[in-house]
């Protein structure tokens, strides 16, 4: 084979391992483009309300469904037509997607959205942020929620008979008012790449002193615990209880244990623990 046909060859490998991985990031990355997209239809076809019903928890906690409602029509999200997501990107459990929606008229927005999976695995819109025009320009835009989880932080405890952790860019930690909301991702083994799929949502009020009763959902915006083992959806059985041992300006730490259910069984969750950083 001559060098010239050796280096098209080459090059059309490279094209073809080039589409592959384009291909695959396209899938794997599809769910959050469609729940963004689905977002901005649901306020244009069911309304803001439905809309807001679908967001996260952390997200309803920022905002409340009056000022969302409010934002809604100072930026004419009911004429949503369509929406294009060029930039997408999952990393450690959270969803990114950069691009434009278009509204009726074809009027054009720049938007970026955030999500992240509730305890049944399912995307929810966990923030966004619009480039509004004109006179909407300087509308006040949904709160911007930031994850305040550093290196050192850890979530941890024995389920059933094993052992999980999970910690640093595996944990996404929130302060809204004195609730703090701890979420963690699937973790990834960095020399097997063995992939463990088990989350925990855990919400509980800073400011309590004492026992705090932890209740069987999140979508409450009251102190709760969830857990996911990729194939089954725990919740509280029977009792469930967190206590904050140390607290600072920066951080909180402190202990859970639970008795917990699913189609599957039960399991029980014990020596659970959090260290998390806040700010205030």
């Amino acid at each position: 084979m001559s060098r010239s046909r050796k280096i098209l060859s080459v090059l059309g490998a490279l094209v073809v391992v080039g589409g592959i991985v384009g291909t695959a990031i396209y899938y794997f990355t599809r769910g959050v483009a469609d729940t963004a997209t689905e977002f901005f239809t649901a306020i244009a076809t069911s309304g803001p309300q439905a809309a807001y019903r679908k967001t996260s928890s952390a997200f309803q906690q920022a905002m409340s469904e009056r000022d969302f409602i409010a934002f809604v029509e100072r930026a004419g999200l009911n004429r949503f037509k369509s929406a294009s997501w060029p930039s997408r990107e999952i990393q450690s459990g959270k969803g990114t997607v950069n691009g434009t929606i278009v509204l009726n008229e074809d009027v054009s927005l720049p938007a970026k959205v955030e999500l992240t999976k509730n305890a049944e695995g399912t995307w929810q819109v966990f923030n966004f942020t619009l480039q509004l025009p004109g006179a909407h320009a300087n509308s006040p835009q949904p709160q911007k929620i930031t994850s305040t989880t550093q290196a050192g932080d850890e979530v941890g405890a024995r389920l059933g008979d094993r052992s999980w952790t999970a910690r640093g860019s595996s944990i996404i930690a929130l302060k809204l008012g004195s609730a703090i909301l701890v979420n963690t991702a699937p973790i990834v083994d960095p020399q097997s790449h063995d992939v463990d799929l088990t989350t925990l949502r855990l919400q509980f009020d800073a400011d309590a002193s004492g026992t705090q009763a932890l209740g069987r959902s999140c979508q409450q915006n009251a102190p709760c615990l969830e857990l996911n083992t990729g194939d089954s959806h725990y919740k509280i059985d029977d009792t469930a209880t967190l206590a904050i041992t140390k607290r600072d300006d920066r951080r909180i730490e402190g202990v859970f244990s639970a008795h917990m259910v699913s189609l599957e069984g039960k399991i029980a969750v014990e020596n659970g623990h959090f260290s998390v950083t806040v700010k205030q």
